[in-house]
C-alpha cells in the first residue's frame, strides 16, 4: 500500500515537473528576449539624449549639400558662401549631400525629419556599442547592456546632426572588425576595415587618421612582444664578445669568451621559457603574440591608399595636423582642454575605469591599456575627444567587469538575466530606464528646433527684404557677422564674414588672412573694430544685441542702426559709402 502511494506521488511530481518544463524558457529564447529588451531601452535612451535644437554645423551641411547636388562634386575648389573668395575642398561632402537629400524629402517638416534621423543614428550608435561590448565580454549580455546605457548617457553632449555621429558608429565597427580579425584571422573582417576607411574619408575627412590611431594599440602590442622576444641585449652581448675574439690571440682568453657566449645562449633560452610561462599565466597584463596582426597591418597599408580617394586628396592626411597648427583650438569650445568639473558623467566613468584596473583582480590585455591611455590623453587635450574614450573605453570597462564576475560569481549575471527577462522584470526594467530618461528628456522637450535667441531668424528675414527693397546684391552686401550664427545666415543664402567652418578662415587653409582671429576679436572689443571693418571693407554689421561692441555702435555716429529685435541688431556702416 505504501509503495503504491509512493509511486503515485512520484508520478504526480514527474507530471508537475514536465508541466513546468513546458513553460520554462530555453537559453536561446531568453537571449532573444533580453536582446529585444536591450533594443527597446536603447531606443528610449536615444530619444532622450538626442537634442531637439539644430546645431551650427547642421545649417552649413545642408547648404553645402545643396550646392554639391546642383554643381557636382568634382572641380569644386572655391567656397561659394563667404564673401572673401576663399578656396574650399569639402571635407565631409558625402554627409552634406545626405543631409540635404533628407532636408529636401522632408520639405516643410525638415526640422522634424533631421530630429528623427538623428534619433535613428543615435539608436544605431547604441546598438553598435552593445554589439562591441558583447564581443569584448564574450557575450555577457547583462554587463554589455548596462555599459551601453551608461556609455550613451556620457555621450549625451556629443550627439548632434553632424558628420561625427556617423563616424562614431564607423569607429565602433572598426574596432569590432579588428577584434574579429584577430580572433579568427578571416580576411572578410579586413575588408570590413577597408570599407570603414572609405566611408570615413568621404563622410568626415578630418578624422580619417583616427582609423590608424585606433588600430595602433594592437600593432604596438605585437611589436613590443616581437622586440622582447628578440632578446636584443643578449644578442648584442654575444656580438660584442665575437668582436673581441677577432682581436684576441690568447687561447685562454678565447676559451673564456666561448664560455661567455654559451652562458649568453643559455640565459636567452631561460628567459624565453620564463616569458612563455608568464604569458600563459600572467599576473595582470596579458601579452598575446597574435600572428593575425600581420594581416591587420596589410589591410591598414591598403587603407592608407584609400585615403587618397576623396575630393580632399592629401588633405585626408594633413587636415587634422593643420587644425592643430592653427589658432582655432584656442577659441572653439570643443577643442579646449577638458575640465572634469564641467563633465561629471565622464569624471565618474574615469574614476570607475581606474578603480576597476587597480582593485579588480582581472587580467587585462596590453592593447586595452594602450587604448585607454591613448584616448584618455586625447580627451584631456580636447574635450571633444571624450566621445572617443566612451566608444573605445566602455567596451574595455565592460570586459573588465565581466571578467570580475566570471572569476568570483559566474552565476550572478545569469540570475539577473533570468529576472530581467521575466514578465515582471521586463516591465520593471523598461519602467526604470524610462523614468531615468524622462529627466533627460524634460530638459529639452520645450526647446525650439531653431533657437530664435541663438540664431537671427527674424533678423535674417528682415535683411533679405531690405536687400530686395534697396537693390543690394549679395556681392555688395559685405556683412560682418559673429561666429556663432554665421552658418544660419549661410543657410538663408546671405554671404557671411565667418561661419562654423572655422578652419576655412585660417591662414593654414589658404585664406592668406587670419579672418578667424579678426572675426572673434570684434565682439569682445579685443581690437579696434573700425580698423577691422576698414580692412575687409565691411558695409553692414550684424551683432548680438547684448555684445559689447553693439553698445559702442549705438553711440557711434559712423553707424546707422537699421534693425534691432532685442536679440540681434543690424547696422549700416556709413564710412563705407
Amino acid at each position: 500500500m505504501e509503495e503504491e502511494l509512493s509511486n503515485k506521488k512520484t508520478k504526480v511530481k514527474t507530471s508537475k515537473n514536465k508541466e513546468k518544463e513546458k513553460y520554462q524558457m530555453t537559453d536561446s529564447t531568453r537571449n532573444i528576449i533580453f536582446n529585444l529588451l536591450a533594443f527597446a531601452c536603447i531606443i528610449i535612451m536615444a530619444i532622450a539624449i538626442t537634442p531637439k535644437s539644430m546645431q551650427n554645423d547642421t545649417f552649413y551641411n545642408i547648404k553645402c549639400g545643396e550646392y554639391l547636388v546642383e554643381n557636382g562634386i568634382f572641380n569644386q575648389t572655391q567656397d561659394p558662401f563667404s564673401w572673401h573668395e576663399l578656396s574650399y575642398t569639402w571635407p565631409h561632402w558625402l554627409f552634406d549631400i545626405l543631409i540635404f537629400l533628407l532636408y529636401s524629402v522632408c520639405g516643410n517638416f525638415w526640422e522634424v525629419g533631421i530630429y528623427i534621423a538623428t534619433m535613428i543614428f543615435t539608436t544605431i550608435l547604441g546598438l553598435s556599442l552593445y554589439k562591441l561590448c558583447l564581443q569584448m565580454t564574450k557575450n555577457n549580455k547583462v554587463v554589455s547592456f548596462i555599459a551601453t546605457l551608461c556609455g550613451l548617457y556620457v555621450m549625451k553632449p556629443y550627439i548632434a546632426a553632424r558628420a561625427q555621429l556617423l563616424t562614431f558608429i564607423l569607429f565602433i565597427w572598426e574596432i569590432y572588425f579588428i577584434e574579429k580579425l584577430l580572433e579568427t584571422n578571416k580576411k572578410r573582417y579586413g575588408f570590413g576595415i577597408l570599407g570603414i576607411a572609405f566611408l570615413v574619408v568621404q563622410l568626415h575627412c578630418a578624422v580619417f587618421p583616427m582609423i590608424f590611431v585606433f588600430a595602433a594599440p594592437y600593432v604596438v602590442e605585437y611589436l613590443y612582444i616581437v622586440l622582447v622576444d628578440l632578446s636584443l641585449d643578449e644578442k648584442l652581448f654575444r656580438l660584442g664578445v665575437r668582436l673581441l675574439k677577432k682581436f684576441t690571440n690568447s687561447k685562454e682568453k678565447l676559451e673564456k669568451l666561448d664560455d661567455l657566449i654559451d652562458k649568453s645562449l643559455k640565459n636567452e633560452e631561460s628567459k624565453k621559457i620564463k616569458r612563455e610561462k608568464q604569458r600563459k599565466n600572467p599576473y595582470k597584463v596579458i601579452l598575446n603574440k597574435n600572428k593575425a596582426i600581420i594581416t591587420l597591418i596589410i589591410f591598414l597599408v591598403i587603407a592608407v591608399l584609400i585615403g587618397f580617394i576623396n575630393p580632399m586628396g592629401t588633405g585626408a592626411f594633413t587636415y587634422t595636423y593643420k587644425i592643430y597648427q592653427g589658432n582655432t583650438t584656442d577659441s572653439i569650445n570643443e577643442h579646449l582642454p577638458l575640465t572634469l568639473a564641467d563633465n561629471e558623467a565622464y569624471a565618474v566613468m574615469l574614476i570607475f575605469i581606474i578603480i576597476s584596473l587597480v582593485l579588480f583582480d582581472v587580467k587585462v590585455r596590453l592593447s586595452d591599456l594602450f587604448m585607454l591611455a591613448g584616448t584618455i590623453f586625447l580627451s584631456f587635450n580636447a574635450r571633444r575627444q571624450v566621445s572617443l574614450v566612451v566608444i573605445m573605453g566602455m567596451p574595455i570597462l565592460a570586459k573588465i567587469i565581466s571578467g570580475f564576475f566570471e572569476k568570483y560569481d559566474q552565476k550572478l549575471c545569469d540570475i539577473i538575466k533570468k529576472l530581467v527577462t521575466s514578465m515582471v522584470g521586463i516591465v520593471i526594467t523598461i519602467g526604470l530606464v524610462t523614468l531615468i530618461c524622462q529627466d533627460i528628456y524634460d530638459e529639452k522637450k520645450n526647446d525650439e528646433y531653431i533657437n530664435t535667441n541663438s540664431y537671427p531668424v527674424e533678423a535674417s528675414e528682415w535683411l533679405i527684404s531690405y536687400m530686395e527693397e534697396n537693390n543690394i546684391s549679395k556681392e555688395d552686401l559685405h556683412l560682418y557677422n559673429e561666429y556663432n550664427y554665421g552658418s544660419y545666415l549661410l543657410f538663408k543664402d546671405i554671404p557671411v564674414f565667418i561661419d562654423s567652418r572655422c578652419d576655412l578662415y585660417t591662414p593654414e587653409f589658404g585664406s592668406g588672412e587670419d579672418i578667424f582671429s579678426d572675426a572673434l576679436s570684434v565682439p569682445g572689443l579685443n581690437s579696434d573694430y573700425e580698423n577691422i571693418f576698414e580692412k575687409y571693407d565691411v558695409r553692414y554689421v550684424m551683432l548680438e544685441s547684448d555684445s559689447n561692441v553693439n553698445n559702442n555702435l549705438k553711440d557711434d555716429v559712423n553707424y546707422d542702426l537699421l534693425y534691432d529685435d532685442g536679440s540681434f541688431a543690424i547696422y549700416k556702416r556709413l564710412n563705407a559709402e
